[in-house]
């Protein structure tokens, strides 16, 4: 129908780390400020398919999957909640060995917002290649909220940093802006930095 504009798609790729578990309070927060979820899995194995399908009405994208008869729509930003050790070096590294790469590295490529929550297991959350890898997404304009590491003053909230910055996205994504409660110290950085 003209001018009728669609709700924008966050595609959320969802790695296997302990925190997967705050998925539903990110994907609902996300949902209220008009986003359509659609997740992709990495890997197939180490998440709860049908869990996920539930919390975001939509079937789950996997390697797994020979044929899709449900395809992801464009993407308008990705989320990567929560980013594994494994996925943010291969990702800064260009890697495309399964669905999930292919499609952040198409995204860094053609410059659509990106956000990732980085939660390594806590004893590679220091550790070099991890640390450089994270410099470098956030120069190629990914928006990374500092890993949340037990003892660390960093903010121990990524998970409500990066729904910040996707509610700054919002007022360019054809959906009326929800402005945060109160304001994150670096949030407007990281919105302006990743698009």
């Amino acid at each position: 129908m003209p001018g009728k504009t669609r709700s924008p798609a966050l595609h959320l790729i969802v790695c296997h780390t302990e925190p997967a578990a705050e998925l539903a309070e990110f994907i609902a927060a996300c949902q209220e400020l008009g986003w359509q979820v659609h997740a992709v899995a990495a890997p197939a194995e180490a998440v709860d398919l049908a869990a996920l399908t539930d919390l975001t009405g939509h079937p789950i994208r996997t390697d797994e999957q020979a044929q899709t008869l449900h395809p992801l729509p464009p993407a308008d930003a990705y989320a990567v909640a929560p980013a594994s050790f494994d996925l943010v070096n291969k990702w800064a590294y260009g890697l495309n060995d399964n669905l999930a790469l292919r499609l952040l590295n198409e995204a860094t490529s053609i410059g659509l917002p990106v956000v990732a929550v980085p939660a390594p297991d806590p004893a590679f959350a220091r550790h070099p290649a991890f640390l450089e890898s994270l410099e470098r997404l956030r120069h190629w304009g990914v928006a990374v909220p500092s890993p949340a590491v037990p003892g660390d003053l960093d903010d121990p909230e990524p998970w409500h940093v990066a729904v910040r910055v996707i509610a700054a996205w919002t007022r360019f994504a054809r959906v009326p802006a929800q402005q945060p409660a109160e304001p994150v110290r670096g949030v407007e950085e990281l919105a302006l930095q990743s698009g």
